[in-house]
């Protein structure tokens, strides 16, 4: 089976719309109500405590009424039944089946753990194309991360070749990681702006993180901070310090889920990517991974 399909990882109300939105694709007619959705959670919850109130519920049926207007004709799911019962067509568009592959991207844990490499690599091509099409075009944006570099060499190689694209002026040696560090520094993406031929120093640039963790997502901008980077990368101008996540992190009208839960950084979580997608050329969207189709494709057991 494709995806585990079990209980939301915690009470958001954006999390378990999320968790109602994967259960209503892959039931047998796509159409769920509050009272189903907290029956099939009940039934699969086991030794975890896991109750929905009728609060809860109705937090979800907002969330998905505020999800159809903003996402509009992108978003693969509608209310029915007097706004009871929400469900999905049995034919996904090509730009909803792009929302769905965010809505996997966002929901991790339910799938297998040799699927999650590829989702996540996913996400960060998905993250590239909102940078770039965000981004000045005089500029030039790059992935950064270790498995689909642009930067060759040894970690110590790729952190100065990054600094010296960034306006940083680094000096950065091996001997300034821990023995067998080949990793990518926390920096996942990074974008500048070449003012002049002559000097690199006191330019434009980004650095950006993508975080698909439901748990610990709005932590993760602190690998790209100035603060924490500033020793490996001295700057000469501060860097634009950028947050990607697949997550829907909004409350009921659009505004940010819990303000105290997003750090001081630009935040472009899933509604901001589809506008970007929005936005750019469908042929420089990144190819959606196979699951996203098998998941079209899949169907809970009538019981």
């Amino acid at each position: 089976m494709t995806i585990n399909l079990d209980r939301p990882r915690d009470h958001d109300t954006h999390t378990l719309s999320d968790f109602l939105e994967l259960l209503c694709l892959i039931s047998l007619d796509r159409q769920v109500s509050t009272d189903t959705l907290r029956d099939y959670i009940e039934d699969n919850r086991g030794a975890h405590s896991y109750q929905l109130s009728d609060e809860h519920l109705e937090d979800v049926l907002g969330q998905v009424r505020w999800r159809v207007e903003a996402l509009e004709d992108w978003y693969p799911f509608s209310l029915t039944n007097h706004g009871r019962v929400v469900e999905a067509p049995d034919e996904i568009t090509p730009n909803q089946s792009k929302y769905v592959s965010l809505l996997i991207c966002a929901n991790l844990p339910f799938f297998a753990p040799n699927e999650r490499q590829t989702l996540t690599d996913f996400f960060e091509r998905v993250s590239e194309n909102a940078l770039r099409e965000l981004w000045p075009t005089a500029g030039t944006t790059m992935v950064v991360g270790k498995n689909t570099t642009a930067l060759t060499g040894s970690k110590a190689e790729r952190m100065n070749s990054l600094g010296k694209l960034i306006g940083a002026n680094p000096n950065v040696k091996d001997t300034d990681f821990r023995p067998g560090d080949k990793g990518d520094g926390g920096i996942d993406l990074a974008a500048y702006i070449k003012l002049d031929r002559f000097e690199h120093q006191n330019t434009i640039s980004a650095l950006g993180q993508c975080a698909c963790s439901r748990s610990d997502w709005s932590t993760k901008h602190s690998e790209i901070t100035h603060t924490r980077l500033r020793t490996l990368l001295p700057h000469t101008a501060l860097w634009i310090e950028m947050l990607f996540t697949p997550i829907l992190f909004r409350e009921n009208s659009g505004k940010w889920a819990v303000p105290g839960d997003v750090p001081s950084i630009t935040l472009v979580d899933r509604l901001r990517l589809i506008g970007s997608l929005i936005r750019s050329e469908p042929a420089g969207h990144p190819e959606l991974p196979d699951i996203v189709q098998t998941l079209l494709d899949f169907r809970l057991d009538v019981v």
